[in-house]
């Protein structure tokens, strides 16, 4: 399982970015919050989530919410006229992958979230999807920004007896 790693590697050197992992426990990432990025963090936690034996649809919910914290953290997390960065930590920690993505948002906190999507809203329904994808999820205000950590428990995929 070492090549995802180093694929991923490579690509991140390539474009000059910071990066951390070892293969199957833990990853760093430290993006510009620009959206042509978010892609790559996509892939290095679902390389990540998959290492760890996570079932096809376990991987598929964390790359969706990591997307979403990403792209939320990338479009409103960088103070108005900077360039900022994002910095992705995941990691398996126990029986559960951990997520933290942290901006650089002079926000206090998310928007609260109402407990129904109004289809007719452009935004607000990223936040939704991580709660609903992930079985923890929350933010704090930090000295750096918001940040969102996010929690998939590991379940081990039922064997089929025939």
């Amino acid at each position: 399982m070492g090549m995802p790693c180093l694929l991923a590697t490579i690509s991140v050197a390539e474009m000059g970015l910071e990066m951390e992992a070892s293969c199957g426990k833990t990853l760093e990432l430290r993006i510009p919050a620009d959206t042509r990025y978010i892609s790559l963090v996509r892939r290095g936690v679902r390389n990540l989530a998959e290492s760890a034996g996570f079932t096809r649809e376990a991987v598929a919910d964390v790359e969706v919410a990591v997307g979403e914290a990403v792209t939320n953290s990338v479009i409103h997390g960088s103070p108005e006229g900077t360039t900022g960065n994002v910095v992705v930590k995941c990691q398996m920690v126990e029986d559960r992958l951990v997520v933290e993505v942290e901006d650089q948002s002079l926000a206090e906190a998310l928007p609260a979230q109402p407990d129904r999507c109004d289809p007719s809203l452009e935004c607000g329904r990223g936040v939704m999807m991580m709660h609903a994808l992930m079985d923890e999820c929350h933010d704090c205000r930090t000295e750096r920004g918001i940040k969102i950590t996010m929690a998939k428990l590991l379940t081990v995929r039922a064997e089929k007896n025939n």
